[in-house]
Order: structure tokens, then C-alpha cells, then sequence
């Protein structure tokens, strides 16, 4: 094969990896983290494994696909819509050293600082982009909150590592960021509707408050600021409930892996203070859901739909 050959995308194949799989790890990560959290290892640990493994093979993919279908792997950098979701390369890298930390503290640092600095050249580059005059409207879609906004899960690891004042620099930066963010999401969504695939990634808008509380409460802040941020996460989560028709669209695809994450993280901000009956019903419908979500995927994957285009 000539390497003309090697460099044009066929009409199946790594070229047409889908960049949203790069949820895969959270929608896991998040999952096995609220089961940890009850302190059901036997559910938690190989969940957490699992994250490992799905960030090993889907990162490696991607990876794969960069080097053999360059073009490719920048069309969707240089797409205003999915260019936001290569941030999910480095959250998951930060969810496999959580997966890490209580078997091997070392190596968990070892994995988590880069992953920090990962997240945030990611950020960085996207925000350049825009001060340089080379972003577009296009690109303020909720899927931009994971470069720009998951700083803001560095600190729920940092902690335990022994890093509080990196870990309060983080949750400052995604923070403020994500408070920036919102209002033009917001505005950009009274002008026009998100493309029915993209409609799924409104889930997004859960996070920063579920994984802000928990940050908080990592940091050690008083019960009231914690609070203050889980109050309006239990808000965004009964006006996600209010619209999920529109976001489920007419059938399934890869976008419903945004459900996932903010999911498990407003779960386990839920366990922290509700009552355990409310704790575990929130739990038994983040396990339903993300698997069913896991176990859809499967099917497509069986089937080749990951490897066509898209």
C-alpha cells in the first residue's frame, strides 16, 4: 500500500473514529467514583478498572487515528461543535489516576499532574483560538465546557494526593471560566436550537455544579458553599427532566454518552447529604442508565457503526 494510500480516509475505518467516544471514561469513571463513594468495592473497583481500560483503548485509537489520518483527527480540532469533547481526553486521563489513588498514590500523581497540564493546554489552545479571531459563534455548544470547565474536577483528586492550594488554583480557573461560559451558552441558545445530535450534550450543563460541590467539599469549604452549588445543580437537573424529550431526539447515538458524567457526578453530590433511600434510588438510575447507554454503544461497535462515516 503506498503511503498516498495510508493517508486517504476510506470509506470505513480508524479514520471515522467518533470523537465523542472520549466520554466513554467519564460516563465510567463518574460510575464507578458514586459506588466507591458507598464504599461498595466490589462494584466501584472493577467499574474504576474498566475506566482505565476504556481510556487506555480509546485514547490509544485516537491516537492511532491522529497519526494515520491527520487530516481527519483536525477536521474534528478545527470543528466549532466536537472540538470541545478532545477535552474528555485528559478528564479521563485525571478519572484513571482516581482509579489508581487508593492502590497506588505514586502512580496516581505520576498520571494526574500531566493530565492537568493536558486539560489545560487543551483549554488554552481553544481560548487563543478565540482571541486570535479564529473562533466562530458555532463553537458555544455545552460540549466546550468540558476543555474549559473541568479543571474543576482536578481538585476532588488533588486533595488526597496532597496537593490542596493546586487543587483551590484549579477550581478558581474552572470556576470563573464556567462562569463566563454560561451566559453565552445561554444566549446562544435563545437565538437558535443545537442540532439534534449536539441536543443530547445540554446534559452538560449539570456538571460544573455537581463536580463544583464535590470539589468543595474535597477542598474542605463549609457545608453552606457546598450547598450554595449542589442547590443549583438539583435545580439544572429538574429542568434537564423537564426538557429530556427534545434532548433524547427520534434515536440514539454517541452524543447520549453526555448524560453520563454530570449524572454520576450530581448522584454522588446527592449521597453526600440526602437521605439513603434517595441516595441509592439515585444511584440505581445512574447504573441504568449509563449501562444501557455502555450497552448501546456495544451494539454499534458489533455492528462496525463506530468505523463509518458520520
Amino acid at each position: 500500500m503506498t503511503d498516498a494510500a495510508v493517508s486517504e480516509a476510506p470509506a470505513g475505518g480508524l479514520a471515522h473514529f467518533p470523537l465523542p467516544l472520549l466520554a466513554v471514561p467519564l460516563g465510567l469513571g463518574g460510575l464507578g467514583l458514586a459506588w466507591r463513594h458507598l464504599g461498595v468495592a466490589s462494584v466501584g473497583e472493577p467499574l474504576m478498572a474498566l475506566t482505565a481500560l476504556a481510556w487506555v483503548v480509546i485514547g490509544g485509537l485516537h491516537l492511532a487515528r491522529a497519526l494515520r489520518h491527520r487530516e481527519a483527527a483536525l477536521a474534528d480540532w478545527r470543528n466549532p461543535m466536537r472540538c470541545g469533547f478532545v477535552g474528555a481526553a485528559s478528564i479521563g486521563m485525571m478519572l484513571t489516576a482516581a482509579a489508581l489513588l487508593p492502590h497506588a498514590p505514586d502512580l496516581a500523581r505520576a498520571l494526574l499532574l500531566p493530565a492537568i497540564v493536558l486539560h489545560l493546554t487543551i483549554g488554552l489552545l481553544l481560548l487563543a483560538r478565540v482571541l486570535r479571531g479564529e473562533g466562530s459563534a458555532a463553537m458555544l455548544v455545552p460540549p466546550l465546557m468540558i476543555p474549559l470547565v473541568g479543571n474543576v474536577l482536578a481538585p476532588i483528586f488533588c486533595v488526597p494526593l496532597g496537593l490542596p492550594m493546586l487543587g483551590w488554583m484549579l477550581f478558581g480557573v474552572g470556576m470563573l471560566l464556567w462562569l463566563g461560559l454560561q451566559p453565552l451558552l445561554l444566549g446562544r441558545l435563545f437565538e437558535a436550537p443545537l442540532p439534534p445530535p449536539l441536543r443530547p450534550s445540554l446534559a452538560i450543563l449539570l456538571a460544573p455544579s455537581a463536580v463544583g460541590a464535590l470539589a468543595l467539599d474535597a477542598l474542605g469549604a463549609p457545608l453552606p458553599a457546598f450547598l450554595a452549588i449542589y442547590g443549583l445543580a438539583a435545580f439544572t437537573f429538574t429542568l434537564l427532566l423537564m426538557v429530556l424529550r427534545p434532548m433524547l431526539g427520534s434515536g440514539f447515538t454517541l452524543g447520549y454518552w453526555g448524560f453520563t458524567f454530570p449524572l454520576a457526578a450530581f448522584t454522588t453530590a446527592t449521597m453526600k447529604i440526602a437521605p439513603a433511600a434517595i441516595g441509592w434510588g439515585m444511584l440505581g438510575l445512574s447504573t441504568l442508565v449509563i449501562g444501557g447507554i455502555a450497552l448501546a454503544t456495544l451494539r454499534l461497535a458489533l455492528r462496525g457503526a463506530l468505523l463509518r462515516p458520520h
